[in-house]
């Protein structure tokens, strides 16, 4: 697999989400409501029904795109996705075995009208609960034919009943000023066009409001509200040897307003349409295992994609995954001196906004900070309701996108070192430790665009972190030389091994994590480190020749 997201509610519950507070809270309602008569009515009709939620996704959100300057698309859609739960059987063996039958999300009105609501929410339960019944008898059957599972833990597990309640979306108030955005995207946009190496200069932004719902037969009722802005800038060029160069930089914040100022993202373009001409003629890197430096940004993008994804508990199930940690609690698998702690519950870090935060997950449990490594030993894994052998009780890390099904996913990634050292002095020993190995040069990975690991066991459990701009770093103190064509693989046990020292600044990669679940919002955030020993290998690079004939606001004849 590669990954590159109750019977019975109190009379408080009932009256703290009156339909008569707002049309957002008339969905609570209706949502409520028919769960408890679904709930009833099904149970009675087949006792092996146990456990029910509903969940909702409420989103609205706002786009702008630009291109060269040129305005390319302005637009804002509302939705709302229903994804019911139904599960049969028991807590020990239920539908979801190991296939997660049982959730069927649809759309919903977005109107707020209780008689089309409730139609729509009866429709999607009922395809739910059939195809839960079709996968019980298909797992019944299974089991007696198919030999022992290696993990015997239960398919779900209880949690505590959880109320939760945000008051109602002010849209108003969080309309942001699409004619402002518009017009520093173009700027951001226009400002690449001046560069005739460029074959591309897009400027866009995202912003998202979304409301979610949760409820289910055992009292739990969260309303929660939130908010995100994505704003990224992109280009690339191409060399003559037909590879493809990009640069982009992301910029998250919960609202537009956090966003950095104009100015400042100039100056980033500029800096970024620089390095593209540089890349383009810039040598190949040749294959290479030698001594690295990761800067903060890529170590993160490292720990998550090769440490991180092994951490998700639920996976850990299925016979399927390679299990890289599963029987290694309280062992060593990191430097006595690394850290690491997986924190839903911060929205800022080190002055940076970070994207993983939230309040409840799509389990209906609350986010936990949750500490999986102290000082390089393993204690934990991120749990869903889903227990594993020798693991059992969610932390909060169920995750999913709108209308997928939870699955154990990352939020916050926090990398700690109890030992630091300087800038210079991470570089020194990179230069030291090249030398040593008889090395003209160590390599230093300043940027990378994200990555993607295998973690299943009829692939190699190998990683892919794909970087964007390295440099090498000679051992007899010339200036650094930037190169292209570099991806760094490995596999993890090896590379966990090799990490040596780690700097004293910290540094925040905010990106979108997708799996079997979909794509959720995730941060990494880590010091520098320094490794004796990476592996890299040449990137793949396209065969179609450059443009035949110049960009045509380039190729503009003098008048006559």
């Amino acid at each position: 697999m590669t990954r590159c997201l109750r019977l019975w509610i109190t009379l408080s519950c009932l009256t703290f989400f009156s339909p008569s507070v707002s049309g957002q809270d008339l969905l609570m309602n209706v949502l409520t409501k028919e769960l408890n008569r679904e709930f009833k009515q099904l149970k009675a009709a087949d006792s092996r029904l146990y456990y029910m939620s509903y969940r909702v996704e409420d989103i609205l959100v706002y786009n702008i795109r630009t291109s060269f300057g040129a305005v390319s698309g302005i637009d804002s859609a509302h939705y709302r996705i229903f994804t019911p739960s139904v599960r049969l059987g028991s807590y020990q063996l239920d539908n979801t075995h190991n296939i997660s039958f049982g959730q069927t999300a649809a759309a919903l009105p977005v109107t707020d009208n209780g008689d089309l609501l409730t139609l729509a929410i009866w429709k999607s339960t009922d395809n739910s609960y059939k195809s839960s019944a079709q996968a019980y008898e298909q797992i019944l059957t299974s089991k007696k034919v198919n030999v022992a599972e290696e993990d015997t833990a239960a398919d779900f597990s209880p949690a505590n009943k959880s109320v939760y309640y945000d008051p109602p979306v002010d849209y108003d108030r969080l309309r942001p000023d699409m004619h402002m955005l518009t017009g520093n995207l173009a700027a951001y946009s226009a400002a690449l066009k001046s560069n005739p190496d460029l074959l591309a200069g897009i400027a866009m932004l995202e912003f998202k409001i979304t409301r979610k719902y949760f409820t289910d037969t055992k009292g739990s009722a969260i309303i929660e509200n939130g908010t995100s802005t994505w704003q990224s800038v992109y280009s690339y060029t191409k060399a003559q040897d037909g590879m493809e160069l990009p640069l982009f930089r992301m910029y998250f914040a919960w609202n537009p307003e956090g966003l950095p100022s104009p100015d400042s993202v100039l100056k980033d373009v500029h800096t970024m349409s620089a390095k593209l001409t540089a890349l383009r003629s810039a040598p190949i890197a040749d294959p290479y295992v030698g001594p690295a430096i990761l800067s903060g940004r890529a170590a993160g993008v490292f720990f998550h994609e090769i440490f991180g994804h092994r951490l998700e508990g639920k996976r850990m199930k299925s016979d399927q995954d390679g299990q890289t940690f599963k029987n290694k609690i309280g062992t060593q698998v990191l430097p006595s001196f690394l850290s690491i702690t997986m924190d839903p519950t911060i929205k800022k870090l080190d002055n940076t906004q970070v994207d993983g935060f939230y309040r409840y997950d799509d389990e209906g449990v609350q986010a936990q900070k949750t500490n999986v490594v102290q000082d390089g030993i393993l204690k934990t894994f991120l749990m869903t309701r889903t227990p594993i052998n020798g693991v059992s009780g969610s932390n909060g890390h169920a995750r999913t996108a709108a209308g997928g099904i939870p699955e154990s996913r990352q939020s916050n990634l926090i990398v700690s070192a109890g030992i630091t050292r300087s800038p210079d002095a991470l570089k020194q020993l990179l230069r030291d430790e090249a030398k040593k190995q008889g090395r003209e040069y160590g390599y230093y990975f300043e940027d990378v665009q994200g990555g993607f690991t295998n973690i299943g066991r009829t692939t190699p459990n190998a990683f892919n972190v794909m970087p964007i701009e390295v440099y090498k770093v000679f051992t007899d103190g010339r200036p650094d030389q930037l190169v292209r064509g570099v991806d760094l693989i490995g596999t993890p046990l090896s590379m966990f091994r090799r990490i040596i020292a780690a700097g004293n600044t910290r540094q925040t990669f905010n990106g979108m994590c997708g799996s079997n679940s979909g794509w959720v919002p995730v941060s990494a955030s880590s010091p520098a480190i320094f490794v004796d020993a990476i592996e890299t290998q040449k990137k793949n690079k396209s065969t179609d020749r450059l443009p035949v004939l110049p960009r045509p606001d380039l190729d503009k004849e003098p008048a006559r």
